[in-house]
C-alpha cells in the first residue's frame, strides 16, 4: 500500500495532474452519475434534469480550466503539492454541484437539496479527476521510461556495429602481423636447430639438440594454433539479441485480456458510494458496497481458476467471466436491490456493473501490457550492455596481448635463442663454441617454455568472455 501511494504521488502530481485528455475522459462519467443523482432527487422531467447537469458540468469545466493555469502552471516541468492537487480536483466538483444547485433551484424554480448536490459532485468529479491523473500519469511514466530505453538500444546497437568492425579490422591486423612477424622468427629458429643437431658430434650435444628441437616444434606448433584460433573465433555479431519485441496487445476478442481483481473493487465500490449515496442513503451504500465485494470475489474465484486451467487473457474466458458478472449483479439487483427505497432496474444495475469491471480490466491491460514492454525493453538492453562491454574487453585484449606478442616478452624471448644459437654456429651453421654447450642449450630450452607459455596465456585471456 506504501508503494502505491507513493506511485500515485509521484505520477498523479505531474504532467497529468490536469489535461485535456482526462478532463474528457472525466466529463462522461460525471455527467452520468450527475444525471443519476438527478433522477433520484425528481429534479424535474428529463430535459429539465439535463440542463441541470449541463450547467454545472460546463461551469465546472471553466473553473477547473482557470483553477489548473492559476494554481498548477508549472506542472509540466515539475510535480506539484499533492495537497494542491486534491483541492483543484474536489473543488471542481464542488463548483459542478454549486452551480447546478442555483440553476435548479433559483433558474427553474426546483426543490433545494445544496447538501445533496455538493457531497455527490465533489465526491464523482476529485476522484475521477485523481484515478484519471494516476492513469494517464502512469501511462505517461511508462511511455518515458520506453523512450528511454529504445534510445538507449539504438546507441549499444551502434556500439555494437562499431565494436564489430574493429574486431574484424583488429583480428586481421593480428593475423598479419603475427605471420609476418612471429611465425617468421620460429621458422629460422627451427632452422637453426635443425642445422645444429645435424652437426653435432658428442652424444651429449645431440640430446640436448633433440630437446632443444622438439621445445621448437612445439613452439610452432602454439604459435600456428594461436593464429589459427583467432581466425576461427566466432563473431560476436552471431550471439547479440535480435529478437524484436511483440507489439502490446490490450484485447482478447471483445474483451480486455487482463481481468483486473484490484481495480475493479475500487471503481465499483466509488461507483456504489456515490450513486447509492445520494439515492438511497446509507443503507443503499451499505447494499453497494456488498454488491462490489461480492463481484470481487468473484472475480477473485474466476481468476484462480482461470490460471489453474490455463485459461487466462483468452477470449472464451473472459467472455465467460463477464458473462457470469452480468448473471450474478442481475440476480443481486432482483432480489436484494430490489428491496431499496429507489431500486434500480435489474439490467440497469447488472450494466452498470459490467462496465466497471470492463473499465477497469481495460486499464490495469494498459498498465500491465506497458510494464510488461518495459520490462522486456530494459533486459534486451541489459543483455547488449553486458555484450558490448564484453566485445570491448576482449577487443582490448587483443591488442595489448597481440602487442605483448610481437613486441613485448615472447619476441624478445625467440631472438634472445636465435642470436645465441648464431653464436655458436659458423659460417657453415656447424658448432663453433667451445664453452659449455649443454648448459647453453638448457638455457635456451627454458626461454622457449616460457615463449610457449607466454602464448598460451594469450589465448585463454583472449578468449575468456
Amino acid at each position: 500500500m506504501k508503494a502505491f501511494w507513493h506511485n500515485f504521488v509521484n505520477v498523479a502530481t505531474g504532467r497529468w495532474a490536469i489535461s485535456l485528455p482526462s478532463a474528457a475522459t472525466c466529463l462522461p462519467f460525471c455527467y452520468f452519475f450527475a444525471l443519476e443523482r438527478e433522477s433520484a432527487l425528481n429534479s424535474g422531467s428529463f430535459g429539465t434534469q439535463i440542463m441541470i447537469v449541463s450547467a454545472g458540468q460546463l461551469m465546472s469545466l471553466l473553473y477547473l480550466f482557470i483553477a489548473q493555469g492559476i494554481m498548477l502552471p508549472s506542472r509540466k516541468h515539475r510535480k506539484q503539492s499533492l495537497a494542491l492537487c486534491l483541492f483543484v480536483w474536489f473543488s471542481t466538483g464542488i463548483v459542478a454541484g454549486l452551480i447546478s444547485e442555483f440553476y435548479a433551484h433559483f433558474v427553474l424554480d426546483t426543490e433545494s437539496y445544496l447538501a445533496t448536490r455538493i457531497s455527490s459532485s465533489a465526491a464523482t468529479t476529485g476522484l475521477c479527476l485523481a484515478l484519471v491523473a494516476y492513469w494517464f500519469g502512469s501511462l505517461h511514466k511508462l511511455r518515458v521510461e520506453k523512450e528511454a530505453l529504445s534510445l538507449l538500444e539504438a546507441f549499444l546497437v551502434e556500439d555494437s556495429i562499431k565494436l564489430i568492425e574493429d574486431q574484424r579490422v583488429t583480428r586481421e591486423v593480428a593475423i598479419e602481423s603475427l605471420q609476418e612477424t612471429l611465425l617468421p622468427r620460429v621458422l629460422q629458429l627451427q632452422n637453426l636447430t635443425s642445422g645444429l643437431l645435424k652437426s653435432a658430434s658428442s652424444d651429449s650435444s645431440v640430446v640436448a639438440l633433440n630437446e632443444l628441437d622438439a621445445r621448437v616444434q612445439e613452439l610452432l606448433r602454439s604459435v600456428k594454433s594461436y593464429v589459427s584460433s583467432i581466425s576461427n573465433s566466432t563473431s560476436f555479431s552471431e550471439n547479440l539479441p535480435r529478437e524484436k519485441i511483440s507489439p502490446v496487445k490490450l484485447m482478447s476478442g471483445l474483451f480486455p485480456r487482463n481481468i483486473s481483481v484490484g481495480a475493479s473493487f475500487i471503481l465499483l465500490i466509488l461507483g456504489a458510494m456515490i450513486a447509492q449515496g445520494s439515492r438511497n442513503g446509507l443503507v443503499g451504500v451499505l447494499v453497494g458496497i456488498f454488491s462490489s465485494v461480492i463481484i470481487t470475489a468473484l472475480l477473485f474465484t474466476l481468476s484462480k481458476f482461470g490460471r489453474r486451467i490455463n485459461g487466462l487473457q483468452t477470449s472464451w474466458f473472459n467472455s465467460l467471466v463477464f458473462s457470469t458478472v452480468i448473471f450474478v449483479q442481475y440476480f443481486y439487483a432482483m432480489t436484494i436491490q430490489n428491496e431499496l427505497a429507489n431500486p434500480y432496474q435489474p439490467w440497469y444495475s447488472a450494466l452498470k456493473t459490467f462496465c466497471g469491471v470492463y473499465l477497469a480490466s481495460l486499464l490495469s491491460t494498459i498498465a500491465a501490457e506497458q510494464s510488461e514492454f518495459v520490462d522486456k525493453l530494459g533486459t534486451k538492453s541489459a543483455i547488449r550492455r553486458d555484450e558490448v562491454e564484453r566485445m570491448s574487453s576482449s577487443q582490448e585484449n587483443i591488442q595489448q596481448l597481440t602487442s605483448t606478442t610481437i613486441f613485448g616478452a615472447i619476441q624478445g624471448q625467440i631472438s634472445g635463442v636465435i642470436m645465441a644459437l648464431n653464436v655458436l654456429t659458423d659460417s657453415y651453421g656447424k658448432i663453433s663454441s667451445k664453452g659449455d654447450f649443454s648448459k647453453f642449450i638448457r638455457d635456451a630450452n627454458s626461454l622457449v617454455e616460457n615463449a610457449i607459455s607466454e602464448i598460451q596465456q594469450v589465448g585463454i585471456k583472449v578468449h575468456s568472455r
